[in-house]
């Protein structure tokens, strides 16, 4: 094997608290599997922040094996710049996480409460195997996030039409 699993997306955050409400309600990260608050020089470093820079963070979960986490990071002392806002329309380097949820309209109706914003209202997705809906919306950060109108339990398959397409 010449890697694992994709183990987490690593996210910087300008509201920890903010954030870790976003995925906790929204999408279900509800365990936490490491938490803290550092000012060490290597965490600075790979952040590309100063030497001495303040890192509160915390890396959330889903129930079960530690795999397709989460990890919110809120850098201060001083505070990385803001990305633009994001639109529908992407480019080169973007990332989506994508996630499959029961039913879109019930993450519609909570996402701007929660602080996201929808890019892309859902839409139908006809493939050779079935028809879905899917929407593109971001966090209060804009990070993409790609749902797909299909049954969660469908993300442990690992054989058969369908699988992803």
């Amino acid at each position: 094997m010449i890697g694992s699993p994709l183990v987490r997306a690593a996210i910087v955050v300008s509201n920890l608290d903010r954030s870790r409400q976003f995925y906790g309600s929204l999408l279900g990260f509800t365990e936490e599997f490491a938490t803290g608050v550092t000012r060490d020089a290597s965490v600075a470093r790979l952040l590309g922040q100063p030497s001495g820079s303040l890192c509160r963070f915390v890396v959330l979960k889903r129930p079960g094996p530690a795999f397709g986490m989460i990890g919110l990071f809120e850098a201060s002392e001083p505070a990385p710049v803001a990305r633009p806002a994001p639109q529908a329309a992407v480019c080169r380097g973007d990332v989506f996480l994508i996630f499959y949820v029961r039913e879109l309209d019930p993450f519609i109706a909570r996402l701007e409460a929660a602080g996201g914003r929808l890019l892309v209202p859902p839409t139908v997705v006809a493939n050779k195997h079935r028809s879905y809906r899917e929407l593109i919306a971001c966090d209060p950060d804009g990070v993409r996030i790609d749902l797909f109108e299909r049954d969660p339990e469908e993300a442990w398959r690992t054989e058969g039409p369908g699988r992803v397409y």
